[in-house]
């Protein structure tokens, strides 16, 4: 890493932790209120309240880092740009590109260290905090009708076994609309999607269903089946090890899932009559967030290198405001995608791709 590199992220690394700890402590602000009322009126103890800060931090990360990253660039290019330092660069025949190339690479490994965290710690986080609020603080029972199970069995570390069913009836033990994929050495090999699964005889079986059973290349879709086998009017047996009392702590919105799993529950739906819209976009803003920290690098350079004499209030005011836009323009952009009038992936990447052209827009005027 030459000189160059090390003093400009040097520069941007006190500004990167401030904008963490100050944008985390308006989320956790937030969040702090609302469960300290809610702990007051249900009579739990401070460390069930901590329990919880603790698990939504993760999610909080995701959403903070990007900002900070916009934050860090203004804050400290503008301190750069104001006391001269980047005159003077540029006198000494550093250019433009060579200039921004240390904040665009810390946007890369933040927006990878956010891509790690969203998909590693927060699924299980948001599931964790589900729990104790309902375990610990409202003790609601169990929902009646679980919506999106999700059952995965694995042998010798690879998936064997993915099951999906749109919703599970405690009360009749019944799941229904259910797709089932099995794996030999990675690859599907069978497929069984049923009207129902029920709990009978202590054990569970298929009713009203049909089985394709796939060879070599031909597997990703029914029509390379090898067999196909209906079951209108009969039942198959499913040997897994879950019984009906386990199925409601299996439900995940599809906000806590996995890139992994809303990629395999999209192909098993695809196959049926459901509507993917909603998986489809947490799919896309599985990436598009986290990328969220390279994009403010493209915005936050060309603005920060720009003369400003002051240059603290300039960097903030215009990081606040570009924040700002960028997540009203997500919100309505999910909002649009949920509704179906834009496609997932543009209605989960509209964002992105708008202030990435405008980024690119600054950076080749400022060249100049």
């Amino acid at each position: 890493m030459r000189v160059l590199d090390r003093y400009i992220g040097r520069e941007m690394a006190a500004p990167l932790v401030f904008g963490v700890a100050a944008f985390s402590s308006l989320f956790i602000g937030t969040d702090l209120i609302n469960l300290a009322r809610l702990a007051i009126d249900t009579g739990v103890p401070a460390m069930v309240v901590f329990r919880l800060l603790l698990m939504r931090m993760p999610q909080i990360v995701v959403y903070t880092l990007p900002m900070s990253v916009l934050m860090a660039a203004l804050l400290s290019l503008s301190r750069l740009s104001a006391s001269s330092e980047i005159v003077a660069m540029r006198a000494g025949g550093v250019s433009f590109y060579r200039l921004i190339m240390p904040v665009l690479a810390i946007g890369v490994l933040v927006s990878l260290l956010t891509m790690g965290v969203n998909e590693l710690v927060v699924p299980a986080a948001n599931a964790t905090y589900a729990r104790i609020m309902r375990e610990e603080i409202t003790h609601e029972s169990l929902p009646e009708v679980t919506k999106n199970v999700i059952l995965k069995e694995y042998q010798d570390g690879r998936l064997s076994r993915f099951l999906y069913a749109a919703d599970f009836d405690k009360d009749t033990r019944t799941m229904h609309d259910v797709s089932m994929l099995e794996f030999a050495g990675g690859r599907p090999v069978r497929q069984t999607n049923a009207a129902r699964l029920v709990w009978e005889e202590n054990a569970w079986y298929f009713v009203d269903g049909v089985v394709y059973s796939f060879r070599g290349e031909q597997q990703e879709s029914s029509a390379g089946a090898v067999s196909l086998l209906r079951f209108t009017g009969a039942r198959q047996r499913l040997n897994i090890p879950q019984k009906p009392a386990d199925i409601p702590q299996q439900e995940k919105r599809p906000e806590d899932m996995t890139i992994s799993e809303l990629r395999q529950q999209i192909a098993l739906l695809g196959r049926g009559d459901h509507d993917l819209r909603q998986y489809q976009l947490q799919l896309h803003l599985k990436i598009a967030v986290p990328l969220a920290s390279l994009v403010f690098a493209f915005v936050g350079a060309p603005l920060g290198i720009q003369s400003h004499r002051s240059a603290t209030s300039i960097g903030f005011g215009l990081s606040v405001i570009i924040i700002f836009i960028y997540y009203i323009m997500l919100t309505f952009g999910s909002a649009l995608g949920q509704s179906g009038q834009l496609p997932p992936a543009l209605a989960a990447w509209l964002q992105n791709i708008i202030l990435g052209v405008a980024g690119l827009i600054l950076i080749w005027r400022a060249r100049k």
